[in-house]
């Protein structure tokens, strides 16, 4: 939590404590300096035309959290999220609180892109933000957050500029999965249109690969067409299927992929302890790296106790977070395959 002494370092806040209590700057949950405030100190940097890079930070899927959890515990993450990153950012820079489950950070100086990458990597080195394990009240939740900069006056040289241009890359931090950071580069984000991301829900999604199986005459077809119309609407870049070999096909155009993959040794997280599962999952990765595959959601292919193989979304990057739909729709894909099989079968 800021007090007084952190701030009235800094001239912008030395001013403004003179006539405005502390009480009235930082944020009374997390103790940050709150949303009127931090976007004045920013306005004032730029007036000033002193040089800085600013970040919105964005907890991933923090509703789900509160939603499942309460909002007792929701609260405690914000406070220990804000209170990790105040001790992280140090003299480095300032956090406000920009609302919700958003932050901003400011830092010092640092303008080089190399600079401020190794800042954001310690902050995934540091566990501020990926992967963050935070037990409360008995509850262990695994927080994750994605994170858009942008820098003054390199990338921007008005106010207004500088928050578009890290809205960008948060936008495109959370299309490519969340649980990263993004730091814009003009020549690769300038022409970047941020857009509602809005794919089917999972009744919708369970509809339409419904309706794929029953209007295709042939079973290959009700393959690839079920698998291109859930890689497309997910932004996937594979869906693939392996067989007890390991050998693995994709099923948008069902040819063979190169790759061989042992999966007799992975043990699935309905067999035992997830913090087992992790150590694990591994091995699949260990395993398929011929193909490139980063982040992968794995399903069996079983029936009673005949497998029949593994249907994988997978995407090219490290550390995605697969979400609530993600995972409905990849496990009703692959009983709808099954079933579909075993129809074709007899």
């Amino acid at each position: 939590m800021y007090i007084e002494q952190d701030l009235i370092k800094n001239d912008y806040f030395y001013n403004v404590l003179k006539t405005i209590r502390i009480d009235f700057i930082v944020d009374s949950l997390t103790g940050l300096i709150n949303r009127k405030y931090m976007l004045e100190y920013i306005k004032d940097l730029i007036a000033k035309r002193i040089e800085f890079t600013m970040a919105i930070v964005d907890l991933d899927n923090f509703k789900a959290v509160n939603d499942q959890y309460g909002h007792a515990t929701g609260d405690y993450i914000l406070e220990r999220v804000g209170s990790d990153l105040i001790n992280y950012v140090g003299t480095n820079g300032l956090v406000g609180r920009f609302g919700g489950d958003e932050f901003i950070i400011v830092i010092f100086g640092k303008n080089n892109y190399d600079d401020i990458h190794e800042f954001y990597s310690g902050m995934i080195h540091e566990q501020v933000f990926r992967k963050k394990h935070i037990v409360s009240n008995d509850v262990e939740v695994f927080v994750t957050s994605t994170i858009g900069s942008a820098r003054f006056p390199h990338d921007a040289l008005t106010f207004d500029e500088l928050f578009a241009n890290a809205d960008k890359t948060l936008y495109r931090g959370k299309t490519k999965g969340r649980n990263c950071f993004i730091i814009y580069v003009h020549n690769k984000h300038k022409d970047l249109q941020i857009q509602k991301i809005n794919n089917d829900d999972l009744p919708t999604m369970m509809f339409n690969i419904n309706a794929i199986y029953n209007d295709a005459l042939v079973f290959q077809d009700k393959i690839k067409e079920s698998a291109k119309y859930i890689k497309e609407n997910l932004n996937l870049d594979h869906i693939l299927l392996a067989d007890n070999d390991g050998r693995f096909f994709d099923m948008e155009k069902l040819d063979r992929v190169c790759g061989i993959a042992d999966f007799n040794s992975i043990k699935f997280n309905n067999e035992l302890a997830q913090i087992l599962f992790r150590d694990d999952a591994e091995r699949i990765f260990e395993n398929a790296n011929e193909l490139n595959l980063s982040s992968l959601l794995i399903t069996r292919l079983k029936r009673y106790d005949d497998l029949y193989g593994y249907v994988m979304l997978s995407v090219g990057r490290n550390g995605k977070i697969w979400e609530t739909n993600e995972t409905g729709a990849l496990m009703y894909l692959a009983k709808t395959l099954l079933l579909e099989a075993m129809i074709e079968r007899k």
